[in-house]
């Protein structure tokens, strides 16, 4: 092992051949993702940085205008899997869900909704999504909507649909990558097919994993990256 990887408050590290067992390693070879005190790159942006800040503890991956620097890794391990892809990355986290435009590399545009947070506030973020068709029609009544329904399913579909209603601009024509898991993940999943945009689904751990690669390969000296 030559350089390791490792997000902040994440059990394992990344090295070359895939994942370690985390170890001391000298700054100038370890990469490190999530640090809260690191300065964040400006919208539009390259996904892989020009540079990266180092301290003590190794290199820093910046976040990327709102991008956190763990989501920054991901579009970064996706874009690396796919060089030459362009449209939307959907990136579906507990609370938020960034709705990313890339081309050439580079975000180019960033939208980010709380509808996560509000499904967990409505007690629905935890429960598959339903009537996401009828619930994209009602999108300009969805507080009144809200108060009809009282099934979970049925409230994270009305969420869904009113948010899908609202993107779309930046869906429209467009293919697409949802990044994310869980059950707010396959509702985004199921009412991006259900508009019939393509959507290529990912692997979380395939993605953290290429994106070190492309920062070691950047970063590190060439004969340990």
């Amino acid at each position: 092992m030559n350089w390791q990887g490792y997000e902040i408050d994440a059990p394992e590290s990344w090295g070359p051949e895939g994942q370690i067992t985390r170890a001391q390693m000298p700054p100038g070879r370890t990469l490190v993702v999530g640090e809260p005190t690191v300065p964040g790159d400006a919208l539009p942006g390259t996904l892989l940085p020009e540079a990266l800040p180092s301290n003590h503890e190794g290199q820093h991956l910046p976040p990327l205008g709102g991008l956190s620097a763990h989501c920054r890794l991901r579009l970064l391990g996706f874009q690396t899997l796919n060089p030459h892809w362009d449209g939307l990355a959907l990136v579906v986290k507990q609370t938020r869900t960034h709705w990313v435009t890339l081309s050439a590399g580079e975000v180019i545009h960033l939208q980010t909704s709380a509808t996560g947070e509000l499904a967990e506030a409505l007690g629905c973020a935890a429960t598959p999504a339903e009537g996401l068709d009828d619930a994209m029609n009602e999108a300009d009544r969805l507080p009144f909507a809200l108060a009809q329904v009282k099934a979970p399913g049925a409230r994270l579909g009305l969420l869904i649909g009113a948010e899908m209603a609202a993107a779309k601009a930046l869906w429209l024509g467009q293919q697409a990558v949802l990044i994310g898991q869980g059950p707010l993940a396959r509702a985004y999943l199921a009412a991006l097919q259900g508009l019939y945009v393509p959507v290529t689904e990912t692997r979380e751990e395939m993605l953290v994993r290429e994106g070190f690669r492309a920062l070691a390969r950047k970063f590190l000296p060439q004969d340990d990256a």
